[in-house]
């Protein structure tokens, strides 16, 4: 489009040649055979020559239609030298005036075109020397007319020509948008398409310099920039970004050499610089950011290139809309990706600590994480939470039941049932091993079926977290929650296998285990060990003469006397029948039959049944462990003091 312009413009410039060359000859026929008409024939041959050294240079188009405009005022001197000669008044070269008139109207404005005229009026009067002759003036009005007419139509002409340059130009201009549209879209990384975006528009418009930045929640972040430095990051609410922000409109500022006192990202004070056009990044009804170009202020105003400003703006926001939807598909699938492994972690742990543990080495994978922690609800005890993991720079430490503490994060996540987000605003209330206070944590609850079930919370002694890290720990809580439930479920179910019934004490089962870590854990370290078999004396009898509901009732009592005289890390099982056990770690034969012994004098009585009172005994036979023991060994030696103490009486404590 652009050639075929500019070959048209060679056409008019051309035509006008031609005719000028037309009238020069015309004028020197007119003046042959007239005195001084060789006069007329010398300046003819001179512009015929200069004429045609101009034209061996007409690739330059300009030099050209300089040439054409300037001849316009030696012509109109030339033809009145030639009229002055071949009669004045009478002269028929009169005509050659016309052509004046049009090379007036094609290259001049209304202004100069009216000053052309009034000199072709004077010239041709002072040619003709008779200024009082009618004819004179009635020739004057012709011209007059004619250059009225000729200005009209030239007027017309040359709005009718720009109006096409014009559009051809948007044309012009739509055609680069579209072939920069489908550049971009080929281009990898959002601050190479940009970059392209911006040295098109730099061109288009014929600018010195363009940015393009984003606004985020942290401030203003540079993506990319041409034609001038300008820092990574600034204040945008101190410069001009910041009334785009505000009108939500694009700005135009000129002369930005009066804001020298202006902070600026960049040298838009410089003598060459001039003014400054900065458009607002839409997405939908938000501004996302702000594209501006400046550079010397040129004919064509920035604030007229709408078209080109618009349309590269759209494709910036484009560019940035889908960066953040690749990015988010990214983020989506490396999520779904760690929640899979969660999954994993769900169904290959019912055991609570591995369980725990698991789920803080896949959080730490993702996350730089110094401590991790999940509280559990006490049904009992709504004040109170069991840390039931606690992991704090470097170190695992022990389930613990903790006071919650009001007003504390904790505390607010688990009452609202909502996520916490902390950077810098912590305090010693903060629960972590080593009581540091943390530089950024996160706390969400842990929610199954509706109900929370207790907290889950990652800490950061170095980094501060963000969104994002809150929706990554959001989403394995959420798996964590069902996979914790599962692990409390299975507990209790594998408490219930290995809990009699009645007693509410280890059965058998439990018994043999315990026992066997027990006497592992002696082996290993040399510590005592000892056991308690405490037999029932009256179980018979009771059931015999009251009945298995009263006798059900005397075995509950023994439990309870039993549950009574040990410590939380004895155990007590109900064997068999009217048969108990206790085990008591770290515990020498003396101190054994000192339990036996308080357990034997509470059961040394009676209890009410019904009307009647009921008289209870128990014999109990106390062993130590000594290596290399088994477990069948150390039960078989408490046995046989247990039926020693039958033997001699019941009611007694024996020892092998």
């Amino acid at each position: 489009m652009r050639a075929y312009l500019e070959e048209h413009h060679y056409d008019v410039n051309d035509v006008i040649w031609a005719m000028r060359t037309l009238e020069w000859t015309l004028g020197a026929i007119f003046a042959a055979l007239m005195p001084f008409g060789w006069v007329i024939w010398v300046l003819a041959a001179l512009y015929w020559i200069i004429s045609l050294w101009i034209r061996k240079r007409r690739q330059n188009a300009q030099i050209l239609s300089r040439f054409n405009q300037v001849m316009i005022l030696v012509d109109i001197l030339v033809l009145s030298l030639v009229v002055s000669v071949t009669g004045a008044l009478h002269s028929q070269a009169f005509a050659l005036y016309s052509f004046e008139i049009i090379f007036l109207a094609i290259y001049s404005s209304v202004f100069w075109s009216l000053w052309g005229i009034a000199a072709i009026w004077i010239s041709y009067g002072l040619a003709c020397g008779n200024w009082m002759n009618p004819e004179l003036w009635w020739r004057e009005f012709i011209l007059a007319f004619l250059s009225m007419v000729a200005t009209l139509l030239g007027l017309s002409l040359r709005q009718t020509i720009k109006k096409f340059q014009q559009n051809n130009v948007h044309i012009e201009h739509l055609m680069a948008l579209k072939t920069l549209q489908e550049s971009v879209v080929k281009l990898s990384s959002l601050s190479d398409s940009i970059d392209t975006i911006l040295q098109t528009g730099i061109r288009l418009l014929n600018i010195d310099a363009g940015y393009v930045c984003e606004w985020t929640s942290s401030g203003t972040q540079l993506i990319t920039q041409t034609g001038f430095d300008v820092r990574k990051e600034w204040d945008f609410l101190e410069r001009y970004e910041s009334q785009v922000l505000t009108r939500g409109v694009m700005s135009y500022y000129s002369n930005l050499a009066i804001h020298a006192n202006q902070t600026q990202p960049y040298e838009l004070t410089d003598e060459d610089t001039w003014e400054l056009v900065l458009i607002p990044l839409r997405d939908q009804e938000t501004i996302i950011g702000v594209m501006g170009f400046a550079g010397a202020q040129k004919k064509t105003s920035l604030s007229d290139q709408k078209v080109i400003l618009e349309g590269l703006s759209e494709m910036v926001v484009n560019q940035i809309r889908f960066e953040k939807a690749q990015t988010n598909a990214l983020k989506r699938g490396r999520l779904l990706a760690i929640l899979e492994r969660v999954g994993r972690i769900v169904n290959g742990n019912l055991e609570m600590s591995a369980l725990l543990r698991s789920l803080h080495q896949t959080a730490t994978e993702e996350l730089e994480i110094d401590s991790f922690f999940v509280a559990l609800n006490l049904p009992d005890d709504p004040s109170k939470i069991l840390m039931q993991y606690l992991f704090d720079d470097g170190k695992e430490y022990a389930p613990e039941i903790m006071d919650i503490g009001a007003g504390t994060p904790t505390e607010q996540v688990l009452q609202k049932q909502e996520p916490l987000l902390l950077n810098g605003s912590m305090d010693s209330s903060q629960p972590t091993g080593s009581f540091r206070i943390p530089k950024s944590a996160i706390i969400v609850p842990l929610i199954r079926e509706g109900q929370v079930i207790g907290a889950m919370s990652v800490q950061s002694y170095r980094i501060f977290y963000d969104e994002d890290h809150m929706e990554f720990v959001l989403s394995v809580a959420s798996q964590a929650a069902i996979a914790i439930k599962n692990a409390q479920l299975y507990q209790q179910t594998e408490s219930i296998a290995l809990t009699d019934y009645l007693t509410h004490l280890g059965n058998s089962r439990r018994f043999s285990v315990v026992l066997q870590e027990a006497v592992d854990h002696a082996s290993r370290k040399g510590s005592p060990l000892s056991l308690l078999l405490i037999d029932s004396d009256s179980l018979k009898q009771i059931n015999d003469h009251y009945g298995h509901i009263a006798g059900d009732t005397h075995l509950q009592i023994v439990a309870h006397v039993i549950r009574r005289n040990i410590r939380d890390q004895d155990t007590a099982c109900r064997y068999a029948g009217d048969e108990f056990v206790v085990i008591l770690p770290g515990t020498e034969l003396s101190e054994a039959v000192a339990v036996g012994e308080r357990i034997r004098r509470e059961m040394d009585g009676k209890f009410a049944w019904k009307d009647s009172m009921i008289g209870t005994t128990v014999s109990i036979g106390a062993a130590e462990f000594y290596a290399p023991m088994t477990t069948e060994e150390l039960f078989a030696s408490a046995d046989h003091a247990m039926y020693d103490a039958k033997r001699q009486g019941k009611n007694r404590v024996a020892v092998p």
